[in-house]
């Protein structure tokens, strides 16, 4: 399936004045090439601009490397100075830069010399017109010396106390790298501040470079403050949000000893309730004579009502329309109320066989306490995927908890009145199910995830009105993610699902309650469903269990583009276990992946191994976010 979500912030398609340039996720395409709109639109807002060509040299390739990614003028050499002035400012800016990062590696006699047109640049005039020589030409010498290590380092505490900067790599006789002694310095106000001592601070920092001997002297007074405790919160910048319900939500442990994971904590909840732009939580200057230490919670609210819609164009599931409206704060204390509907399969189907689904969606954050959020929902389905026709009208209620920063639970009860149509006639029931739901979730990123990992088991008791047909449907999901270099460019991904049906054979089962492999969430490469059991028309039935899984391997080429190869392999299965000698169905293929903001815009083709009978030779699935 290709899905284009027709939305500002994902797509923005603007034609030129001219019919044979247009403008597309921020690029201008046109006979004469390819160019960031953003580039164009910049140098064309430059007063006098001054193109130049730059170079960098030194004796350390791995050096260069480093120092490249360092340098604003090499950052900007696609973007023209303004200006001689202009030009001299990236100039001076690179010396402070280059120099901090020699530095980092340790280097702290080393010298840097940039010269413009052949002329150091502190000796060229701000008033010559550097206009008629370009490009002009900029090079960057590095000479970087040897590397220093570290003499004994002293580090107090300004009552006399000795702290041994030894825990935190700064010791006599090791590369002195700049950066071991910030992120000692950093370390050792977190050690205080975990104590109690909120308003910890580096008092004096010294660092002296004995070129002679080639040792780095650090020395460092550290001003710890007093132990304080949590003190009163203040709201500051809420218009419609009570300030009573962000105290409560913020959950900040008055009274108790200072805990800057409790501050942090605090900023999470708050921006997790999707109605403010930004939330800072920070604590006063000075600890009151009580010995409390006042917080205060700074908000910008968001516009709390938006109007949606979406456009999904496929090659195997036609187009559909999707529509939504949102409240964020219907009574001020962040409850949302969420309506939306779609139209699929047009241009599919007839009209009798399209998909038709709305829903009624509220929600309450704080239900019974800051980690608790109650929902309920009302849904009608029209429903007709291949393996079944579905009418259907349902209500849920659930309460949502999160235990840890990883750890959170849902349960839930779901009423659900349908009708039934597949294969072997038509039926109608009177559903009563527990939705019960567990996850744990230490991904660095639930859109973009390059570590970490994300654990879900999810079981549904479920019975009928009459008692006639009761089961258990029960699955489980593991993703782990680990990123193969230290800039977290390259990725390797995977995915393993499985699921279970027990209390009832396969025909008892309602056939929307079995589980389907085949599509962009299981199986690319193959349609919706596709991918399991059949009966004699070739019409997929669904099993009473499954397993699939999936290993992707992620790349970012640029700070936009990212590329990805994959294979999905799976099945679903009569039996209430898997059988690992029925059949399986395996799709395998690529994808293009434009980052954004708010996740990739993820492209991917897929093609299956085993091919079905009159499907489709492939698959192309467009979505925001990874696959998985």
């Amino acid at each position: 399936m290709v899905a284009f979500c027709l939305a500002t912030t994902m797509l923005s398609t603007v034609w030129a004045t001219s019919a044979d340039a247009f403008e597309l996720f921020g690029y201008r395409f046109s006979t004469s090439g390819i160019e960031s709109v953003s580039k164009v639109e910049a140098t064309a807002d430059i007063p006098d601009p001054i193109r130049y060509e730059v170079s960098l040299s030194s004796k350390d390739e791995e050096l260069t490397e480093m120092l490249e990614a360092a340098s604003l003028l090499i950052e900007k050499k696609e973007e023209p100075a303004s200006g001689t002035t202009g030009l001299l400012m990236r100039a001076r800016s690179d010396q402070k830069r280059l120099l901090a990062a020699l530095y980092q590696k340790g280097l702290y006699g080393g010298t840097i010399d940039i010269t413009i047109n052949g002329t150091r640049y502190d000796r060229v005039p701000l008033d010559e017109d550097l206009s008629a020589s370009q490009p002009v030409k900029v090079a960057i010498a590095v000479s970087p010396g040897r590397v220093f290590t570290f003499a004994q380092p002293d580090a107090r505490s300004i009552d006399g106390a000795t702290i041994n900067l030894g825990q935190y790599g700064v010791s006599a006789g090791a590369p002195a790298y700049s950066q071991l002694v910030i992120d000692a310095e950093q370390a050792i106000v977190d050690d205080y501040q975990k104590r109690g001592y909120a308003l910890a601070q580096i008092e004096q920092r010294s660092l002296e470079a004995d070129h002679d001997t080639g040792k780095l002297d650090v020395t460092l007074r550290v001003s710890p403050g007093v132990q304080a405790r949590l003190g009163q919160v203040s709201v500051t910048g809420n218009k419609d949000v009570s300030s009573s319900f962000i105290i409560q939500q913020a959950a900040i442990p008055v009274g108790t000893a200072y805990s800057p994971d409790a501050i942090k904590r605090a900023g999470r909840n708050l921006r997790a309730l999707g109605v403010f732009d930004s939330v800072i939580v920070q604590t006063a200057d000075a600890v009151l004579e009580d010995g409390s230490l006042p917080i205060e919670i700074a908000v910008k609210e968001r516009k709390f009502r938006t109007i949606g819609a979406g456009v999904t164009v496929g090659n195997l599931d036609g187009v559909g329309l999707e529509g939504y409206w949102v409240h964020r704060n219907l009574f001020g204390n962040g409850e949302s109320l969420r309506i939306q509907g779609g139209i699929a399969n047009i241009g599919r189907d007839d009209v009798k066989d399209l998909d038709y689904n709305a829903d009624i969606i509220f929600k309450k954050p704080g239900a019974i306490g800051p980690a608790s959020t109650f929902d309920a929902k009302l849904s009608v389905d029209f429903s007709n995927p291949e393996a079944y026709q579905k009418r259907s009208v349902s209500g849920e209620v659930g309460l949502s908890y999160q235990w840890t920063d990883a750890l959170s639970s849902r349960a839930a009860f779901k009423t659900e009145y349908a009708r039934i149509t597949d294969g072997t006639g038509s039926e109608t029931n009177l559903l009563f199910s527990t939705p019960l739901e567990l996850a744990y979730d230490k991904r660095d990123s639930k859109l973009d995830p390059t570590e970490g990992f994300y654990a879900l088991i999810d079981s549904e008791p479920t019975i009928n009105s009459d008692g006639s047909i009761s089961f258990l449907k029960t699955s489980a999901t593991l993703s782990a993610y680990q990123a193969l270099d230290e800039a977290k460019r390259f990725v390797l991904a995977g995915k393993i699902s499985a699921g279970s049906i027990v209390g009832a054979s396969k025909s008892d089962i309602p056939t929307d309650r079995r589980f389907f492999t085949g599509g962009g969430g299981s199986i690319r490469g193959y349609s919706y469903q596709m991918a399991g059991p059949r009966d004699g028309s070739n019409d997929p039935t669904g099993g009473r269990s499954y397993l699939t899984g999936s290993l992707e391997a992620r790349v970012r080429v640029t700070d936009t583009i990212g590329l990805a190869a994959f294979v999905d392999s799976g099945n679903s299965f009569n039996s209430s276990l898997p059988k690992f000698e029925d059949e399986w169905y395996t799709g395998v293929g690529a994808g293009l992946r434009y980052l954004t903001p708010i996740g990739p815009l993820r492209l991917d083709v897929a093609v299956p191994l085993k091919k079905i009978k009159d499907e489709p030779k492939f698959g192309v699935y467009l979505g925001l976010g990874q696959a998985f």
